[in-house]
């Protein structure tokens, strides 16, 4: 495996505010200094710490009824996703991920030269994990299981019969799922990390997609302590420590998560509000989220994208995702714009 142009966040960074209107967010609206409830005269500029403050690692653990040791920080989701991974993996190891799914997480491990193996998330099935697929799969030498939950770009949660499959599929093969929680918080209430349910699944979260802290730039894990100790083994490899700012907001916004998810959820709920009767008259195809704010449509052309661009309307390509006849809608915004928005996709749709 070559290294990867990671293709998405490229056009992330580059194209994903193109347009008159931005349909292309998948996180709330950003907090500021007011709607944190935090006065930033409060942070130290200099604060050393050397896996994480303390405080907020016991935080984030008692969050969950977690050891401390349970709990590892990074500066950022994707960080904290990479370190667990290369802690595991060895040049050559089979990694199993989602399709469609979110590929910059596969991406990131393209320089550790492992073999990357996708197995299909079916619209058919509501998305289920398809469990005879994934089975076979490890039992050819899969070491590693990505997935996201809720699922990245449809919004499907997973059941509870499967999380069960995948608790039971590691306690029988000893196979390791890195599972990215980051919109799990969408859910209410919200079920708590899959890690709780087998040592070998590790969580991962963060603050940017439903707490409105994009650029705190801060994730962390649950794991048992041997992959910690692994993944930390990368963190020194990659970072000194994490930002002391980074780390003192957090240690803020955890102890004000209930609030945040709350805004959240509002925000989810009253966008889908409109986003779901708009799909229903316009005639997609559409697998109902679970939670958050981004849906997963059929489209009639694979370039309805590039259109409702031309329109001024900016849309996520699916193609992103592995999924070139879908597009991924976010509706995580001001319901008014939304409405507009969506009457300009309605010209496409013509």
């Amino acid at each position: 495996m070559s290294l990867s142009e990671i293709p998405y966040m490229r056009w992330a960074k580059n194209h994903a505010h193109d347009g008159q209107v931005n349909l292309t967010q998948s996180a709330v609206p950003a907090l500021d200094w007011e709607g944190l409830g935090l006065d930033p005269r409060q942070i130290e500029l200099f604060h050393y710490s050397r896996y994480g403050d303390p405080g907020l690692l016991q935080d984030i653990a008692c969050r969950w009824s977690l050891a401390e040791e349970q709990v590892f920080l990074a500066s950022s989701t994707t960080h904290v996703h990479f370190c667990f991974a290369a802690g595991l993996l060895e040049p050559g190891d089979r990694v199993l991920h989602e399709s469609p799914g979110y590929f910059p997480l596969v991406d990131s491990l393209s320089m550790l030269q492992v073999q990357p193996v996708s197995f299909e998330r079916r619209f058919a099935d509501g998305y289920a994990l398809p469990r005879a697929e994934l089975r076979e799969q490890v039992a050819a030498g899969v070491k590693l299981i990505l997935l996201t939950h809720l699922h990245n770009p449809t919004g499907a949660a997973l059941s509870e019969s499967d999380q069960a499959f995948l608790a039971d599929l590691c306690d029988s093969t000893g196979v390791f799922v890195l599972s990215d929680e980051i919109y799990r918080p969408f859910l209410d209430p919200d079920p708590g990390p899959l890690h709780q349910l087998h040592p070998n699944i590790i969580s991962v979260m963060g603050l940017n997609k439903v707490h409105g802290l994009p650029q705190i730039r801060i994730g962390w894990g649950f794991a048992e302590p041997g992959p910690i100790d692994r993944a930390r083994r990368i963190l020194d490899s990659t970072t000194v420590h994490n930002s002391c700012l980074s780390d003192q907001v957090a240690m803020y916004a955890v102890g004000q998560m209930d609030r945040l998810e709350r805004r959240a959820r509002g925000i989810a709920n009253a966008g889908w509000d409109i986003m779901g009767p708009w799909l229903e008259r316009n005639g997609f195809d559409c697998a109902v989220p679970a939670g958050g704010l981004v849906c997963f449509p059929r489209v009639p052309s694979p370039t309805f994208a590039e259109r409702a661009l031309e329109a001024g309307v900016n849309l996520t390509p699916g193609h992103f995702f592995g999924a070139e006849s879908h597009v991924r809608i976010g509706f995580g915004m001001d319901p008014a714009q939304l409405s507009n928005a969506l009457q300009l996709l309605e010209s496409v749709i013509e």
